[in-house]
């Protein structure tokens, strides 16, 4: 299976897993839920970032199921002048459920601190990945507690949680939509029962 496919193939099982987060910091906690839809995927991986290749442009749903078909092809991605730009998200994307399910570093994301980056998000992910970090960068879908993952890339030159507020991990559940399980990660609030 070619490394584009199998990071498809990785998103697609995220599809129906939502996480439900509590973190806290000085006193106060916060509720965050991440879900993911198919048209994140293209931005995630970074094919927006082949402007020499039409499926830079094209409808992102379209191209993640044509990435999954088999009609799209990592050697067809490869054709971009501009592949070296996105080719060292492949390998870790492929584990992104992996990283999401281990990750325990949360960071309130400020922009402002980051004048080099464009990226808007509110929370940062940071997760240990072979020998880097992956940054995982997440924002508000709407004022319900949802977010998305806005943007996805393993730590180069770049420290992005330098400055940033650290938040304590309280809870982490997993839960599939389709089977309606609920899998318990992390929990620091259930009181621990004594023996």
């Amino acid at each position: 299976m070619d490394s584009l496919l199998a990071c498809a193939k990785a998103f697609e099982n995220l599809l129906p897993v939502k996480y439900h987060i509590i973190i806290g910091r000085r006193g106060k906690s916060v509720d965050l839920t991440v879900s993911f839809e198919a048209v994140e995927f293209h931005h995630l991986v970074g094919l927006h970032k082949l402007h020499d290749l039409r499926l830079s442009r094209a409808s992102r749903e379209k191209v993640f199921s044509q990435i999954l078909s088999g009609q799209i092809t990592l050697d067809e991605v490869k054709k971009s002048r501009y592949f070296c730009r996105i080719q060292k998200r492949l390998e870790p994307f492929q584990k992104i459920e992996e990283l999401f399910d281990k990750n325990d570093l949360i960071f309130r994301y400020n922009q402002k601190l980051q004048s080099f980056s464009l990226i808007e998000a509110e929370y940062l992910l940071s997760t240990p990945y072979e020998c880097t970090d992956v940054y995982i960068f997440l924002d508000k879908k709407d004022e319900a507690g949802n977010f998305f993952c806005r943007s996805f890339f393993p730590k180069e030159e770049k420290d992005y949680t330098k400055g940033q507020a650290v938040y304590t991990l309280l809870k982490k559940e997993k839960i599939n939509t389709n089977t309606g399980t609920l899998q318990i990660q992390y929990d620091r609030l259930s009181p621990k029962s004594g023996s």
